[in-house]
Order: C-alpha cells, then structure tokens, then sequence
C-alpha cells in the first residue's frame, strides 16, 4: 500500500515538473530533410540534403544545421521502445541536432565552443517541442518531453559530451561501413 502511494505521489510530481518545463521551453523553426541510411543493424548515417538541410532555428536565432555524422537515433534503452513515444527515431530531427552538436564538441569543430552538454540538451527539448506543437507529428507529450531532456541532461550524458570519442564520416574504418548503404530514409519538414 506504502509502495502504492509513493507511486502516486511521484508521478504526480513528475507530471507537475514536466508541465513547468514544457511551459519553459521554447519553440523554434525546423525546416529541411532527414535523410538517414541504414549501414549495419544500429549503424547509421546522416547525410545532409545539398538543396533542403536540415536546419533548426531557435528562438534566439541562432542556427543548427548538422552534417554528415554516424548516428544510433535517440540513445534510448531498448526496454524503453515498448513504450510509446520512447522509439529512437520518433523525435528523429531532434535526436540528429542533439547528436550534431555531440559530434561538433567530441571532434572539435568550427563552433563547438558555444554549446554544452546543458546547453545541448536545451536545444534537443526546444526541437521536440517544435515538433510537438504541430499536430502533423503526434502532439503534445510534456512528460515525453520531460523525461528525455532529464535523460540528455544526466550526469551519464554530462560525461559523454566530456569524454566521448570522436567518430565522423572521413575515418577510414568507420567509412567501410559507409560504402554502400542497405537501405535509406527520408523525412522532409516544410
């Protein structure tokens, strides 16, 4: 009974805690395309559209445009896709600029200096909720929202950002991979 209550309770205040930052997180404008191929089972490939690239604009102008990059979707737990929502490719723009920005700051290129991982995963929630105020992509889903951020924002994702390696199309072996795709997506934002 004990057991029930704290349940209770906490879920209460999970879902209070996740409208306040659903309330606190801005929205910005994604445009572009989401061009992903399948090179291995969980080996992917981003590659920028050359006419329409995926592009987030956030609210304060600024603007995320990722290249071409290895990518797993969202890094989530595999015990998590049985749940709605929690697919690795569900909020897939978002998950391709939170992992541009992991790829720019591990291989240190040209702009890195202006994110970190807090920073990083602010942006990840601001393209979620972009996508999630668009009824043409599911809507709103504040403890979806929630949940992902707190995960983008842990001390595990911390520690990632810090020390992870730096692994982008152009390494020799990671490009055998590379050389003929099995399969290829695409998704296109007005």
């Amino acid at each position: 009974m004990k057991s029930g209550i704290l349940v209770v309770v906490f879920l209460f205040l999970s879902g209070c805690s996740a409208s306040w930052h659903y309330s606190h997180t801005e929205t910005g404008t994604l445009k572009g395309k989401v061009l992903v191929q399948w090179i291995a089972p969980d080996q992917f490939m981003f590659i920028p559209d050359d006419a329409d690239p995926l592009t987030f604009t956030r609210s304060n102008g600024s603007v995320i445009k990722p290249e071409k990059m290895f990518t797993d979707g969202g890094s989530i737990p595999r015990v998590m896709w049985a749940l709605r929502n929690y697919s690795p490719w569900g909020y897939a723009p978002a998950f391709m600029i939170h992992d541009w920005l992991f790829v720019m700051k591990q291989c240190r290129l040209p702009g890195f200096e202006q994110y970190n991982h807090r920073i990083a995963a602010d942006i990840m929630a601001e393209v979620m909720k972009t996508l999630m105020e668009d009824p043409r992509y599911g809507g709103r889903n504040k403890l979806v929202l929630y949940s992902m951020y707190k995960a983008v924002s842990s001390s595990i994702a911390e520690e990632s950002w810090e020390n992870g390696a730096c692994h982008q199309p152009g390494d020799r072996a990671l490009d055998l991979f590379a050389q003929k795709p099995r399969m290829e997506y695409l998704i296109t934002f007005p």
